[in-house]
């Protein structure tokens, strides 16, 4: 387990490494496209817990991706906090958000009902929004000025000296998910997965671990949050709609679930590419919906599963072929010896 645990460990490293030379030497107009990589390929890794690990299928991870960004602005410009003062207690407010949501939710987690129930919450956290305009900002979103000058590190753009902060994010949520997954939490979920009754006979409870999963990847969607934020300089309640959630569960399937690689295959498809990213909102759903049609039909385990699937077929060694000529099965008689 531990050799397993530090291969997918030194990968992780690996890929942040690239990523980190990638924020010095991207174009100035491919920034943004990076920032968006980083920060839905943080959130879908993330969601991958519940919806790998677990077969939790959540219809408002959003809307915690969005608590994070509202609560460091409004701990910001109405509590006058300093900027990582307000990000870190806005991550600890997701996790006591998620964990209220997630006690109710995961004794209902066999489906529809918790789908539903994470669903009402983020629709929950837009009404309050559209109805406490004075304090949220309604419809319009709030702005922030956190004091941006030219003094950015290594003369950066603001966009750019994010980048570096989505790379460590990116990083930090992949390392969680390799050491759940390479641990005796991440064993049990998987127990969980394949026969829920059965674990309660071998004595601990499901929910624990669903529970544990849930307030961990919401947690994990609060902290990207928490620098989207302020890398925009606005936050809208379009951010934890419910249109969001359905493309981050459609980046993990067509990419494929249970796999780092599948969930960011499936975000470079969909939220670094400009004729995709700049789609309008409706339509990039629909543009979902119909592509998980399409690998629900030819490829359910996604792109990379497929993948996957054909490379184990290579490697296997091929069958022996017949022997030549034809094989004698008459039965030789009783006593006639050669």
């Amino acid at each position: 387990m531990s050799g397993r645990r530090l291969r997918h460990g030194a990968g992780v490293l690996v890929v942040g490494a690239v990523l980190l030379v990638l924020a010095f030497v991207v174009p100035e107009n491919r920034v943004l496209l990076l920032n968006a990589f980083l920060a839905y390929g943080a959130l879908v890794v993330g969601l991958d817990l519940l919806v790998g690990d677990l077969r939790m299928m959540p219809a408002g991870h959003a809307a915690f991706f969005g608590a994070g960004g509202y609560a460091t602005v409004l701990l910001y410009q109405k509590a006058g906090l300093p900027l990582p003062v307000a990000g870190a207690i806005a991550v600890l407010i997701v996790a006591v958000l998620a964990t209220l949501i997630g006690l109710p939710a995961v004794g209902r987690s066999s489906g529809f009902s918790f789908a539903i129930i994470t669903f009402a919450f983020g629709e929950l956290l837009i009404q309050l929004i559209a109805n406490v305009p004075g304090f949220f900002g309604g419809s319009s979103g709030l702005t922030i000025d956190w004091g941006v000058g030219s003094d950015m590190p290594f003369d950066f753009s603001v966009y750019r000296y994010f980048t570096l902060w989505l790379v460590a994010v990116l990083v930090v949520v992949m390392l969680v998910v390799v050491l759940v997954r390479n641990s005796h939490l991440g064993l049990r979920m998987k127990a969980v997965r394949a026969d829920e009754n059965g674990t309660r006979g071998l004595g601990f409870n499901p929910t624990t671990y669903k529970a544990v999963a849930f307030v961990l990847a919401s947690t994990l969607a609060g902290l990207v949050g928490v620098f989207w934020a302020p890398m925009n300089g606005f936050i809208s309640p379009d951010t934890l709609g419910v249109n969001q959630s359905i493309l981050l569960l459609g980046m993990l399937i067509i990419g494929g679930v249970g796999r780092i690689t599948g969930a960011l295959v499936g975000v470079a498809l969909l939220a670094s590419l400009p004729a995709i990213v700049e789609m309008d909102p409706v339509l990039r759903t629909v543009l979902v919906g119909a592509l998980l049609a399409v690998v629900a039909l030819l490829q359910p385990a996604g792109i990379v599963g497929g993948l996957a699937t054909l490379w184990d077929r290579a490697r296997r060694p091929k069958a022996p072929p017949p022997a030549d000529g034809p094989v004698d099965a008459t039965p030789e008689p009783a006593g006639v010896g050669r």
